[in-house]
């Protein structure tokens, strides 16, 4: 059983009254895990991930897993630093060396912390290839830190110089197998976001400096959105901000957005320049064709947080709060501690434990009054907060409901 008071949690409390004069704290999601204590800055663009927004993030994880087995995706490590020569090949150091974190090793051999690994997954296919269309498609997959030199960093973890990522590549022999690839992958990102809870939309979006033949953005409207993301209120259709519906031309409703996930066909953009083939039923090998898909992992934590939370109180989408739980039991020496103490409080948590394994936390500062304890249970946003007091009370935050049940033993 997780106990509170074990909990590594440094909250910030603010005086009541206290005028807060903080220029860096830009948004409510950055604003509520640094107060609620979830993270810790270290420097600009740089954060500790403290315990419970690890909890949040490593279930986010696990939902990505189980739902990239349903294409039979296959986790893979690459190493976070890459040969400069890889980007050199492909162009990209010279199109976005400035985002780029470099540096060079003990024999003056230049480096990069690669924001993403379009350049290794293609340069690993030529290690192991050329590779037969027999054994297309493949699809690798990683979820590692990425680094990008931000100009400006801001918005805590939404735009941040180190990042957690989720991303995938597609390996196929020719465009068809790519395509029908495309499909079925982001019809999972559909499924993972549906399992959230959360209304993403995927619009059409230009490939900028990763290029390839057809890029969709999966946005999440939030007002802390640097996008813009422009709905139609008669065909549903979304798109990137426009004046007017390319469907049916009727005037968009704009929303601000932020971006929480990216996919591309990429073509033959960098396996052309590093000689990656495949070898063709024909025999003849050319360039294989590569697709890539991304989720930012932190930012979509953030993200989620930004869209639901209220300015005062955190709320998570159920499948990712960092305990879905927390008992909170009478003040020690009251009424009700006699009814219930420790032995009754241990009794609930663990029946409940029994239906939400180790995902349960009780809240044992006894010392405290249970209004208390209640307010900061609500301000973390745990989705169910069962008090034991005179009667037990579930609240639910995501529609408000409370019920009650009457009677010592009833929960």
């Amino acid at each position: 059983m997780k106990y509170l008071s074990r909990l590594f949690q440094p909250v910030i409390t603010i005086p009541k009254g206290a005028k807060i004069k903080n220029t860096e704290i830009t948004c409510k999601s950055q604003k509520l895990l640094l107060e609620c204590g979830l993270i810790r800055p270290t420097s600009a663009g740089f954060f500790t991930i403290l315990p419970l927004a690890r909890r949040g993030l490593d279930k986010l994880e696990q939902l990505l897993h189980s739902n990239l087995q349903k294409v039979h995706a296959q986790r893979i490590s690459l190493p976070c630093l890459t040969s400069a020569k890889l980007w050199e090949k492909t162009g990209r150091l010279e199109s976005i060396g400035s985002e780029l974190f470099t540096m060079e090793d003990r024999h003056e051999k230049k480096f990069l912390l690669a924001p993403t690994h379009e350049e290794a997954i293609a340069d690993l296919m030529v290690d192991i290839g050329p590779v037969s269309y027999k054994q297309l498609p493949l699809l690798l997959y990683q979820i590692t830190n990425k680094y990008r030199d931000e100009l400006r960093p801001k918005h805590g973890l939404l735009r941040a110089r180190e990042f957690q990522m989720m991303d995938l590549y597609g390996i196929h022999n020719d465009v068809k197998c790519a395509e029908g690839t495309y499909s079925k992958v982001t019809q999972v990102y559909k499924d993972f976001f549906r399992e959230l809870d959360l209304p993403v939309h995927q619009v059409v979006a230009p490939s900028g400096d990763m290029g390839g033949t057809l890029s969709h953005e999966w946005q999440l409207p939030a007002s802390a959105g640097e996008d813009s993301l422009a709905i139609c209120p008669s065909c549903s259709h979304t798109q990137l901000d426009s004046k007017a519906c390319v469907q049916c031309g009727k005037e968009m409703t704009i929303l601000q957005s932020i971006e929480v996930g990216h996919t591309f066909i990429l073509g033959t953009k960098y396996s052309e320049p590093l000689q990656a083939k495949c070898v063709q039923p024909d025999s003849k090998p050319t360039p294989l064709v590569m697709s890539c898909y991304g989720i930012g992992i932190t930012r979509l934590l953030a993200a989620s947080l930004e869209a639901l939370s209220s300015e005062t109180s955190l709320r998570w989408p159920k499948s990712i709060a960092p305990f879905s739980a927390i008992v909170i039991g009478p003040k020690e020496g009251s009424t009700e501690w006699s009814k219930h103490g420790a032995d009754g409080i241990e009794a609930v948590a663990h029946a409940l434990d029994e239906v939400l394994p180790d995902d349960v936390i009780v809240d044992d500062r006894h010392n405290l009054t249970i209004g208390k304890r209640l307010l900061t249970a609500d301000r973390m946003g745990y989705p169910y907060i069962l008090v034991c007091g005179r009667n037990s009370v579930v609240k639910h935050h995501q529609d408000t409901n409370f019920t009650q049940t009457d009677g010592e033993n009833r929960y």
